[in-house]
């Protein structure tokens, strides 16, 4: 009889484990999702800078060039 109530204790043990388990793996997907958002938009943001950089160049160069400047 103890070792029928030995198995379910140990059974119980195991069961809980295995949801604390599944409770954390769903945390950290939702956590890697949400890098995944904060990176995309951090590789936004670059390019964003990029191309404003580039066209505030092309209009100095543009104003040199002609002497406006």
């Amino acid at each position: 009889m103890t070792k029928k109530i030995k198995s379910e204790i140990s059974l119980d043990i195991i069961s809980y484990q295995l949801k604390e388990i599944h409770t954390d793996l769903c945390k950290n997907t939702r956590d890697i999702e949400n890098l995944k958002t904060q990176l995309a938009m951090g590789k936004g943001g670059i390019k964003a800078v990029f191309v404003i950089g580039t066209f505030i160049g092309i209009i100095i160069a543009v104003l040199k060039n002609f002497k406006i400047i």
